[in-house]
């Protein structure tokens, strides 16, 4: 079952904006917690599935290593595959690119560690002078954005060159970076004030929306951008920019740590989980927002990361207290998400996103394709 402190006013009461709390006898089942001699000995920051195993990085600078095993009785644990890797910095975040078997882990002070699967091969991409936190990869191209308020691009010769800082860095107008994606043809940087968007082929501002408060995290889906924002508003936009949807900050729903898209197994339809302070998580179907209900991952503990496996309507939370906690909706099946929908309004133009001359853009001048990322992905086996 699913358990987890006391309810917050407002969570779970009738009518809830956020919906009924998921508790035990619900479509939610808590399957496994840490408990707390094992993992991280401070909050963990982030999760990553890279293949078939978990990876989280915490503050105490470890990267960590799960497989997940059924067990006989039909219970369900995560076990740790090999001994913690010793970063010396705080794990900011982490990006996995399985099309290259690169992992690359964004650290407190700014340097980028980066390890390859196949063949095996490690590199330090230094150039960031704060925590990096966002990390994404496209057509071959590391893309990073840092609290320092920039975003570097990092690129390989050849594929035993190390990666190197390409040109001089993007300075981002709407301030420290929070997260990066790709969409399209652009690069939308989440950041303290709104998002930028910059033109792949160009690499020149096309557009800030701004905010009055932090963007919390991005997430693609078939070819719109979803927005999270540090009050709890979520907001959509279409591809250039435009405002297609606005769910306000509501009820208990007045923060946004972080967001994950996933399918409901037995629904067959696409959900965001909106982590929040205090260890809350408030899912929505889409694309309507109707509140699927709310529930607590470890009271007090501020959600940190959310990530689907891919798997069965399994999902893990981790939080600012170390918690990690494995979650499960129904049962299988899975399939493609609903459309989206559609509006079309350009960015206003941007005055001079980037300062100084530019180096020509290593996504080249041909048109680039849209990045696959948020709503695809490979599953975990167990």
């Amino acid at each position: 079952g699913c358990g987890g402190g006391g309810l917050g006013r407002g969570y779970g009461e009738a009518n809830s904006p956020t919906g009924p709390m998921l508790g035990k006898g619900s479509e939610l089942a808590r399957l496994w917690s840490m408990p707390e001699s094992m993992g991280h000995a401070d909050g963990v920051n982030c999760l990553a599935m890279v293949d078939d195993r978990v990876y989280s990085g915490g503050r105490d600078g470890n990267l960590f290593i799960w497989r997940g095993v059924q067990m006989p009785g039909g219970g369900f644990e995560l076990v740790q595959d090999c001994p913690p890797i010793a970063l010396q910095q705080s794990v900011t975040s982490l990006y996995y690119d399985a099309a290259t078997k690169w992992l690359f882990c964004g650290l407190w002070n700014g340097e980028i560690q980066a390890y390859c699967k196949d063949p095996v091969v490690e590199d330090r991409l230094q150039g960031h002078r704060r925590s990096v936190a966002g990390i994404t990869v496209h057509s071959g191209v590391v893309v990073s954005g840092s609290n320092d308020g920039t975003i570097r691009l990092w690129t390989r010769p050849t594929p035993q060159s190390r990666w190197q800082c390409h040109g001089q860095p993007l300075n981002n107008p709407s301030g420290a970076v929070t997260a990066v994606k790709v969409l399209g043809e652009s690069l939308w940087v989440a950041a303290q004030n709104g998002i930028t968007c910059f033109d792949l082929k160009t690499l020149q501002g096309k557009g800030t929306i701004p905010s009055n408060h932090q963007t919390t995290a991005l997430v693609e889906c078939q070819g719109f951008m979803l927005a999270t924002f540090r009050n709890g508003d979520i907001k959509i936009f279409d591809a250039t920019g435009n405002q297609t949807f606005l769910l306000p900050s509501r009820g208990e729903h007045t923060s946004n740590m972080t967001v994950e898209l996933m399918m409901h197994p037995l629904e067959n339809k696409p959900m965001i989980l909106c982590g929040q302070q205090y260890g809350y998580v408030t899912a929505y179907d889409l694309p309507d927002f109707r509140p699927r209900g709310s529930w607590v991952c470890k009271q007090n503990s501020d959600n940190k990361a959310i990530l689907d496996v891919k798997f069965g309507g399994l999902f893990i939370t981790a939080g600012v207290h170390g918690d990690i906690t494995v979650w499960q909706w129904g049962a299988q099946p899975s399939g493609p998400l609903g459309a989206a929908p559609s509006a079309a309004s350009p960015f206003a133009p941007a005055g001079g996103g980037c300062a100084g001359q530019q180096a020509p853009s290593p996504f080249g001048g041909g048109g680039v394709g849209g990045f696959n990322g948020g709503c695809a992905g490979g599953g975990m086996a167990f």
